[in-house]
């Protein structure tokens, strides 16, 4: 079964690929060089035990994602083989305010129908959506689509998750990490830039990374990121354990 997790950024970019390796078995296979090309960042990973893959693509920044999920739906219009398809399709974001959010679900259902896709129900947050669609040679092909709209609540984020489990493993990065946060609480007292919940929780994040690792030490903080037991993170995000369904074989 092919599948592509769509992301805004960086960050997102690496941490969900993370958390695919502990929580589910995933494995690096290698650079998806077609969509790098397209979207920014694109890496496939295969599954241990069934070989199916799934790819991770970064989109340089929120306002990417609708156009690179229209990408996609015209990549499976295109598509020659069953093989070629992306079955699943999941589109991770944030949104801090429920009028946004509304307005991304509404902005993915424009681009659905743009491309004459039915859809079995109404889309919706947290809830894998049947699609079918009569693709460019003619023959009808399905697929699933999964948002995931995320933090619920600032302690839902994936930086969040990753800081706390740094800060419960050492007591000296606790401390750190508790200064950095009070910093970032406090710096910017007329929220002229750090006026998003969202925002503050990158910077608490990124401001952690500056002091550990100040010259952008790749392989430091990939040993970061190894030691994370990313598996309890869907003790916080349930949604993240609809991400089980990427693999092995899917009845649509």
């Amino acid at each position: 079964m092919r599948s592509i997790i769509l992301c805004e950024g960086s960050t997102d970019y690496v941490l969900i690929q993370y958390f695919l390796r502990k929580a589910h078995n995933w494995e690096d296979f290698k650079e998806n060089t077609g969509l790098r090309k397209r979207l920014g960042m694109a890496r496939i990973l295969k599954h241990s035990q069934c070989g199916d893959e799934v790819t991770i693509a970064g989109c340089r920044g929120s306002s990417n994602l609708v156009p690179g999920f229209d990408f996609i739906l015209e990549s499976n219009s295109l598509a020659g083989m069953e093989s070629e398809i992306y079955q699943n399709i999941v589109i991770v974001t944030d949104r801090d305010e429920v009028g946004t959010e509304k307005e991304f679900i509404n902005e993915i259902q424009g681009v659905l129908a743009s491309r004459k896709v039915s859809v079995e129900s109404m889309i919706a947050n947290d809830a894998w959506i049947l699609c079918r669609h009569r693709n460019a040679h003619g023959r009808e092909i399905q697929f699933r689509i999964l948002l995931l709209i995320i933090p619920f609540e600032e302690t839902g984020a994936l930086e969040t998750f990753l800081l706390k489990s740094i800060a419960n493993n050492d007591t000296y990065d606790e401390k750190l990490i508790n200064q950095c946060n009070a910093f970032v609480d406090t710096v910017d007292a007329e929220k002229r830039y750090l006026n998003r919940r969202r925002y503050i929780t990158k910077a608490k994040f990124d401001v952690y990374f500056s002091i550990r690792t100040p010259a952008g030490q790749f392989v430091e903080r990939q040993n970061v990121l190894k030691d994370v037991e990313w598996e309890k993170y869907t003790d916080i995000q349930e949604c993240f354990k609809k991400l089980e369904g990427l693999r092995g074989n899917q009845t649509f």
